[in-house]
């Protein structure tokens, strides 16, 4: 398409915005969407379609203009080149070609043509060895969207037809994920009569996976203790088909208030929520549980296709302190879980040191659990979602059991 002139500009400022004032790319955008109402849906498509580009590759577009990756212009142009996109006529637009940019890439080091830091891509190479280029390629990637049906309300086929009457296009994903819908119009989505009556949520299929290793069944008593807005706890509540308990318990009130809003439109009334105000909170609900959700603060590496900024917001150092929570967290609220019961520890991180390390290290120091399942989905090695990690551990009836 023609770009104009004033979108451009809108670009440059939000560009801006998250590269020198570190704003968070959703953000930024959800501003200046609000605030050009008139936009098009194709002006809006390429909004933020090309911001997010050129915030993930912002190294490798600076690398191939010779600028600072807060020079919007030359990386703005690199990236219109590469993609052979329109090059306007204007003062800020030099002479570059195609081939020789790509000339000039191949012989960049690995970070800058994957475009990540040196130390995240150290960090990879390290935790996935060969794999590491790929799934860094696949996080690269634009995201698939998708909806999980509200089997409260409406299953995957009905809703599919629902949407198709408000010209909204999606399609089964798999028939192991009966639930889950691959959607193309996002943004049509939230205004649908399906939407608003509670009958969906916008989930990645990846995440979807991670709710039924609970192994849930109706009247159970189960905890998600680190809820955040609750999607899985929506998720839990529809697998429990709305019987038993669920406690949905995060340390920030904001984001269960959400929670509940979200439960209301979903009919989900089981979920209860509480705030965790210090680990009083965690020891009163001691061996209470028969399944606990511990869905730990990560690095969200698994999940970069749709936070391409937060790679440049991580650092070495708070690698280390979620890894040092992450551990900490599973030990206390391991607690309230029962005996015979079951813990899922999850992540939506890519790195083995969040993962699989995290659950041996905890196994060593706890000889009354048992792992009994793992899923590790690897973008571009054994997932087309985002990255997820699940691990089931079973809490033994006795010290024998």
């Amino acid at each position: 398409m023609t770009v104009d002139r004033q979108l451009i500009s809108t670009l440059h400022t939000a560009f801006n915005s998250i590269t020198q004032q570190s704003l968070y790319a959703d953000k930024v955008i959800q501003h200046h969407i609000q605030d050009n109402p008139h936009w098009r849906r194709e002006d809006k498509a390429y909004f933020v379609t090309t911001l997010y580009d050129l915030v993930r590759f912002v190294r490798k577009l600076a690398y191939l203009g010779n600028v600072t990756e807060q020079d919007f212009w030359p990386i703005w142009q690199a990236y219109q080149v590469l993609n052979d996109g329109h090059i306007p006529d204007w003062e800020e637009m030099r002479e570059l070609t195609k081939s020789d940019l790509q000339a000039r890439l191949e012989s960049a080091p690995r970070a800058v043509q994957l475009s990540y830091p040196d130390w995240l891509d150290a960090l990879g190479e390290s935790q996935l060895g060969q794999n590491w280029p790929v799934v860094a390629q696949a996080l690269n990637r634009a995201p698939g969207y998708y909806l999980r049906a509200n089997t409260l309300k409406s299953s995957a086929q009905s809703l599919a037809s629902k949407l198709a009457k408000e010209q909204i296009t999606c399609e089964p994903v798999s028939p192991s994920l009966p639930d889950a819908l691959a959607i193309e119009a996002v943004d049509r989505l939230f205004r649908s009569s399906a939407f608003q009556a509670g009958e969906c949520e916008m989930q990645d299929a990846g995440s979807q996976q991670i709710a039924p290793l609970l192994d849930l069944a109706p009247g159970m008593k189960v905890v998600d203790a680190c809820a955040g807005a609750g999607g899985k706890s929506l998720h839990i509540a529809a697998l429990m088909n709305n019987k038993g308990r669920l406690l949905s318990m995060d340390i920030h009130q904001h984001k269960l208030d959400n929670l509940k809003k979200r439960a209301k439109r979903a009919g989900c009334h089981m979920i209860e929520t509480r705030v965790i105000k210090n680990n009083k909170t965690i020891k009163r609900l001691k061996d209470k549980f028969d399944r606990v959700l511990l869905d730990v603060p990560c690095s969200g590496t698994g999940v970069l296709r749709r936070n391409p900024d937060s790679k440049w917001h991580l650092s070495e150092q708070s690698i280390d302190e979620l890894i040092a929570l992450q551990a900490d967290l599973l030990q206390r609220y391991s607690q309230m879980c029962r005996p015979g019961g079951k813990l899922v520890y999850a992540t939506c991180s890519v790195l083995p040191v969040e993962n699989q390390q995290q659950v041996a290290q905890f196994l060593d120091a706890n000889p009354d659990w048992t792992l009994q399942q793992e899923l590790s989905l690897l973008p571009g090695i054994n997932s087309e979602f985002d990255g997820f990690y699940g691990a089931v551990l079973r809490r033994n009836d006795s010290p024998l059991d």
